[in-house]
């Protein structure tokens, strides 16, 4: 995809939804802090959280929330301080199990939990990491990954590869767009997968020509 395209498409998915249904909820998740109170839990679980995840087409089983939000709030808050400060993927040195220890240990603690499969589990840790954890759901495994359903690896491998040429292209495509900063590289590489998987960018361009 052209960064020209990109552009397009990005600007497009992250434009403002009306209240009369039209644009992508999806493109609210990134800034989504209707309680004010992100940047005070970042090793927290909120609803706001929950929400949030809602925005991109999954949902959090009832049960499930309450074993993040009130039974096992302090387990979820300890793995999250184990991950440390959001950094971008790209410099993190390696994410094997054994390098990217606390990635893996919440990954497999979220899994625990009743109804969260890979793409809400996924949802849940990019929420509370944007920079450092990518987006995986059946449209990205299938463009970007070949239906392996491995993420973390290839992803990590094509941000680090040429200098990391990848990942700063992502970053101009955001610049280039006027997104917020909040909005990752990971981010940006996971809408323009989607929108193209799903025939979304073809659509807009479309209506656009």
């Amino acid at each position: 995809m052209s960064n020209a395209r990109a552009v397009k498409v990005l600007s497009a998915y992250f434009a403002p939804v009306t209240r009369g249904g039209g644009g992508f909820t999806g493109g609210q998740f990134d800034a989504f802090d209707p309680s004010g109170t992100r940047s005070a839990s970042v090793n927290t679980f909120t609803s706001d959280d929950l929400v949030a995840v809602s925005l991109l087409s999954v949902e959090v089983s009832a049960r499930a929330a309450l074993e993040l939000l009130v039974y096992q709030r302090r387990r979820y808050e300890v793995l999250l301080e184990a991950l440390g400060p959001d950094m971008d993927l790209v410099d993190v040195p390696s994410v094997t199990k054994s390098d990217f220890a606390p990635a893996w240990e919440m990954w497999s603690a979220l899994s625990e939990l009743p109804g969260l499969g890979p793409t809400t589990v996924s949802k849940l840790m990019a929420r509370k990491r944007p920079r450092m954890i990518p987006i995986f759901d059946s449209v990205v495994n299938e463009v970007a990954l070949g239906g392996s359903g491995v993420l973390w690896s290839p992803m990590h491998a094509a941000l680090t590869r040429n200098n990391h040429a990848l990942h700063q292209r992502l970053l101009d495509c955001r610049a280039d767009a006027r997104l917020n900063a909040c909005i990752s590289a990971l981010r940006v590489f996971d809408v323009l997968a989607w929108m193209d998987g799903t025939g979304n960018s073809d659509r807009i361009l479309a209506s656009q020509a």
